[in-house]
């Protein structure tokens, strides 16, 4: 008897039902002797007791299974909150060059790479943790900037700007954390990267990794010196529909300036020392219309980095007459209006303090389409035009032109090949000097 009640109870069989049996056995055996009935009565105690047992162990088997449960469902949860993205492009870059300021040049030319790892993480959904891990070898054929010291006023491969020192090292450029308050109408950024993520965006005409390659069309050339990857404060704010402002502040890598024993020269310390110190900052308001459908981007933004800058002019290589500095200050504009549901045009412009900047003014126009052949709806074609305008206290002032064109096509959903052609006439602000003609091949591999 007790191999078969223990198998229905190991089965999972109905236990009242089961005592309600054993009750009836109990009743039908009144006249059997009193031995009998206590061994009945001391089984049917037995049984009780392993059928509590078994309750309470089926009780904590199901609550360690819920508990198991909720502990995968967090660990879903969290997992689904961690992305990766990263990409790596390959490039080869020369240029036609022969003299510039008098100087014989060699083509440059030369192949080269960068690669980012990118994470982010969101701990909720109004915090996001984000990281950058860059590096990248080769200079392509801005080698012109290491054989002459000023050949142009704005680099022909801005793919290479972001490299380590050593070539194939990694840097971590940046690592922030970005939290939203008020319903996201106010965002928070507190960490390292740079200020053009907050100020002198474009839609068109922004990131050199799938658009333009030319410093000109990637971000303002008068701003550009400026910018670095240093730990910074940054707000943006909505205060109506389709409107945001934005700040920042910014640590600098400059410390007043200094004689290097040839000259004055802006005097380095760590991004991490004396953070707010003559610190660089700016604001941006944007305004974000749609028109039939068509989005656009109209942004006003002002800049300062409060370091001293030698003024332009001034004579640099008396060591007992300290020049004279003043603040690195400018304004600019940047605006995206897309025109039609495959067509967005860009422009650009910037006025820099003319007391420190060799660039003057500066303005980039042009367009991008999408889809230009109705077989390829995912290639982009990119053409701009720039006027870098020198300062007049310069030896060269005429204004140096930047034109260049893209056609990237999508081979598939992660891998681009992109044609690139540059021209730049009057190179350095001089018209004597012989113009310069560009070409890159570019590889992008996405995941």
């Amino acid at each position: 008897m007790r191999a078969v009640q223990t198998e229905k109870f190991a089965g999972g069989g109905d236990m009242k039902r089961t005592l309600l049996v054993l009750s009836a056995v109990l009743l039908a055996s009144q006249g059997a002797p009193a031995q009998t009935n206590q061994e009945i009565l001391r089984e049917l105690q037995q049984l009780k007791a392993r059928i509590s047992q078994l309750e309470q162990a089926l009780k904590e088997k199901n609550a360690k299974e819920e508990q198991i449960e909720r502990e995968v469902a967090q660990i879903k949860e969290k997992l689904s909150a961690l992305e990766i993205h990263g990409g790596v492009r390959l490039y080869y870059q020369g240029a036609s060059v022969d003299r510039i300021d008098g100087k014989k040049f060699s083509n440059p030319s030369g192949t080269g790479y960068n690669a980012d790892l990118e994470l982010s993480f969101r701990p909720d959904s109004d915090g996001e943790f984000y990281m950058r891990l860059h590096s990248g070898s080769g200079t392509g054929a801005d080698k012109l900037f290491e054989k002459a010291e000023e050949p142009l006023f704005a680099n022909l491969n801005t793919l290479a700007d972001d490299n380590p020192d050593n070539d194939g090292e990694s840097r971590l450029l940046e690592a922030y954390y970005s939290r939203s308050f008020l319903n996201g109408k106010l965002n928070l950024i507190v960490g390292k990267t740079e200020p053009f993520i907050m100020i002198d965006d474009n839609e068109y005409a922004n990131d050199e990794t799938t658009q333009f390659v030319g410093k000109p069309f990637v971000n303002n050339p008068i701003l550009d010196p400026e910018d670095s990857f240093a730990p910074m404060v940054g707000l943006t704010f909505l205060p109506a529909d389709g409107f945001e402002i934005s700040a920042v502040v910014q640590s600098n890598d400059s410390a007043g300036i200094t004689y290097s024993g040839e000259e004055w020269v802006q005097k380095e310390k760590s991004i991490y020392n004396d953070v707010f110190d003559q610190p660089f900052y700016a604001v941006q308001l944007k305004y974000s219309p749609e028109f039939n459908g068509l989005k656009g981007n109209y942004r006003i933004y002002f800049w300062n980095d409060s370091a001293d800058h030698i003024k332009v002019g001034e004579p640099v290589n008396n060591p007992s007459v300290k020049p004279s500095t003043e603040d690195g200050w400018g304004v600019g504009v940047s605006f995206d209006q897309q025109v039609a549901e495959n067509v967005g045009l860009f422009f650009r412009a910037a006025y820099g303090n003319d007391n420190v900047y060799e660039i003057e003014k500066f303005v980039s126009v042009g367009a991008s389409v999408n889809g230009l052949l109705s077989s390829r709806p995912n290639d982009t074609l990119g053409v701009g035009f720039a006027a870098l305008i020198p300062n007049d206290r310069l030896k060269n002032d005429d204004t140096e032109y930047h034109f260049e064109t893209y056609y990237r096509l999508a081979i598939s959903e992660n891998f681009f090949v992109t044609p690139d052609l540059q021209y730049v006439i009057n190179p350095h602000g001089n018209s004597k000097n012989d113009n310069i003609w560009t070409g890159m091949l570019r590889t992008e591999f996405t995941f």
